[in-house]
């Protein structure tokens, strides 16, 4: 029994020394062909998403056994993004750009430096999109953006020029904001030193705490999109952001809508430019009253194509052509932006509670809208 039970074992030990050398050159093949294989990886840049280094590029390395594509710039190739806007909001900014075809993507650069010191970059993969929210910015601080597009082959990344620098200041103290783009604060000390001795003067009547500063979005006679801002009364802060929303949401055009301090609150000077205004410390035309502008309770809307008219006095002088208000007969090259009664303008602000000053009687100023 004893020679039988030898006899058993002895084959299996000869067995498992046969066995071990090809284990071992089996682990030992496989450590080398895996460090071969880990040695000789590379990395291709791809068009996915990618913060810029400081070279320009816009591409995020991904793992690939294949080279780097090289990255070229050709504005033959490549166009240059234009038509580039860029507007506040409560925390950041948005920018909008103008569709461009035969692209991959867009780059997005944005900084605090007008050079575009440490910057910081977003990718855009889709080519289809036109516009971006930058958020968790600081706030009451000014910033610059530019953008670029870029197109991805077989054997490059191509990229063109970098758009003219856009710059736009984000919000401060936010008191209500309605939609991105479209918000109410409170009077900065940047909005108070443009203000101060031009269309607010001291006064016992109403402080600036009184009054908010209003910005919105509006589309302009070329069909742009603006961003406008006004000063109203903070009674009606929220009643104002609204109105301009829906202004832009019907593509209302507006000219311009810059505070009326940056005509040194001369309101003629503001009318002739066809500049949309509110707030402005000021009489009323013919009057030793107060105007509804001096409390932040009216508006005028292109004042130039909706002229103050009164017993043969038309204000702007350039808005001669449109003291007829008869689209037929009127010979104005924007006259069919014309506030008319029951016009989308009209029923937009009356239906917040305002009156219009075309409806009047012993004079019309088609441009004015009020509340009490």
């Amino acid at each position: 029994m004893k020679n039988t039970c030898m006899n058993t074992h002895i084959p299996k030990k000869k067995h498992a020394k046969k066995i071990w050398p090809l284990c071992l050159f089996l682990l030992l093949t496989s450590f080398l062909f895996g460090k071969h294989m880990y040695t000789t990886k590379s990395f291709i840049y791809s068009k996915d998403d990618s913060p810029s280094n400081v070279t320009g590029s816009a591409i995020t390395p991904t793992e690939t056994a294949s080279t780097p594509l090289p990255i070229v710039t050709d504005t033959t190739q490549v166009a240059t993004p234009t038509a580039i806007t860029a507007y506040p909001t409560k925390k950041g900014f948005i920018l909008h750009w103008k569709k461009m075809k035969d692209i991959s993507g867009y780059e997005i650069q944005y900084s605090k430096n007008k050079n575009f010191k440490n910057y910081e970059s977003i990718n855009i993969k889709n080519r289809n999109t036109l516009r971006k929210t930058i958020k968790k910015l600081k706030k009451n601080t000014k910033y610059y953006a530019r953008i670029r597009a870029y197109k991805t082959t077989k054997n490059q990344i191509i990229y063109g020029d970098f758009s003219k620098e856009v710059s736009v200041k984000t919000a401060g103290t936010v008191t209500y904001l309605y939609k991105e783009g479209f918000y109410s604060e409170k009077i900065s000390s940047a909005v108070e030193k443009r203000m101060l001795g031009k269309s607010y003067k001291k006064n016992e009547v109403i402080s600036l705490s009184d009054l908010r500063y209003v910005r919105v979005l509006h589309y302009n006679y070329n069909g742009k999109i603006k961003s406008g801002e006004l000063v109203v009364h903070k009674k009606i802060e929220k009643k104002v952001v609204k109105i301009f929303y829906e202004l832009y949401q019907n593509k209302y055009p507006i000219q311009r809508m810059r505070l009326i301090d940056d005509y040194n609150a001369d309101d003629n000077k503001s009318m002739e430019q066809n500049n949309t205004s509110a707030f402005n410390f000021r009489k009323a035309v013919g009057s030793t009253n107060l105007s509804k502008h001096a409390y932040g309770l009216a508006i005028d809307i292109n004042p130039r194509i909706n002229p103050y008219v009164k017993n043969g006095t038309i204000l702007p002088k350039n808005g001669k052509t449109y003291v007829q208000r008869d689209t037929s007969l009127c010979t104005g090259k924007y006259k069919d932006n014309m506030i008319q009664k029951n016009d989308i303008v009209y029923k937009i602000f009356t239906k917040y509670g305002f009156t219009w000053g075309g409806d009047w009687y012993s004079l019309k100023d088609y441009q004015h809208f009020q509340i009490n």
